[in-house]
């Protein structure tokens, strides 16, 4: 089995393995990435992924919006993963508050290499997306399978970052086992729902559906309002003679059991 020898590889082969769609956000369309690269020779050699036969690759340049890219096909119900620098991150939190709600992965290599700004993950840690962090090569192999694995048990998003320089001087690692990466991440459960919205920050993505139990009925088995503030119908009030008279009487009654009960 052939041998790993940096992140990007690591990364790259995971996300083309557990994605309909992998967004790969460059310096320019005519430059690579340390992950385009990856992309273009699996693609050449038609390498078959878990999720999808023929995973899409969509090469974006970093400065026209490039997350944008990633809502049609998560709106159709496809699992996405985006590999990135940092540098698009804190530009890109319009959009990141939006994608936290569905199952998309951002694998992020920290920039500048060597010397990683750890702002640019700070500033966007109250996103709603859960973050990873891979300190050696192998965590980035297995970390990655686990950002995916988690994207799609929890329907939301993950960030999986790393710094590829401080990685660089690290022994070489044996390639994924497929179906051991197929066990983990249980594809076939993930149960897509697609989105009628049509607006950009519409109110679509995965929508819980779990219920509390006894929601349905209620104590005696009767049927319980759909809404929480459904008005219940007030019992009429007692004409007053029947107040003052039942008032008497309960006061009576009081009186007698007081007497009775004391010692």
């Amino acid at each position: 089995m052939a041998s790993i020898l940096t992140a990007g590889e690591a990364v790259a082969r995971i996300a083309y393995l557990a994605s309909d769609v992998v967004v790969s956000v460059q310096p320019s369309l005519a430059s690579d990435s340390e992950f385009s690269s990856f992309f273009t020779t699996y693609q050449q050699n038609k390498a078959s992924g878990l999720v999808s036969t023929s995973p899409e690759i969509v090469p974006v340049k970093h400065n026209a919006d490039p997350l944008l890219s990633a809502f049609q096909p998560l709106r159709s119900g496809k699992l996405v993963s985006v590999t990135t620098s940092s540098s698009i991150l804190v530009r890109s939190v319009p959009h990141l508050y939006k994608l936290a709600q569905y199952p998309i992965v951002l694998h992020v290599a920290l920039q500048p290499a060597g010397y990683p700004d750890y702002s640019d993950i700070t500033s966007i840690r109250q996103s709603g997306f859960t973050f990873l962090q891979s300190e050696s090569l192998q965590e980035a192999q297995d970390l990655a399978v686990t950002a995916h694995a988690l994207a799609i048990k929890s329907g939301k998003g993950v960030i999986h970052f790393f710094d590829s320089a401080n990685l660089a001087n690290d022994n070489p690692i044996t390639q994924e086992d497929r179906e051991l990466v197929r066990k983990i991440l249980k594809v076939e459960q993930y149960t897509a729902a697609s989105s009628t919205e049509s607006g950009l920050y519409a109110d679509d993505g995965k929508i819980a559906t779990r219920t509390t139990a006894g929601a349905a009925t209620g104590v005696n088995g009767s049927a319980t309002p759909e809404r929480i503030g459904a008005s219940v119908d007030k019992p009429a009030s007692a004409p007053i003679s029947d107040r003052e008279s039942s008032s008497g009487s309960s006061s009576d009654g009081r009186n007698g059991s007081s007497d009775s009960a004391s010692v």
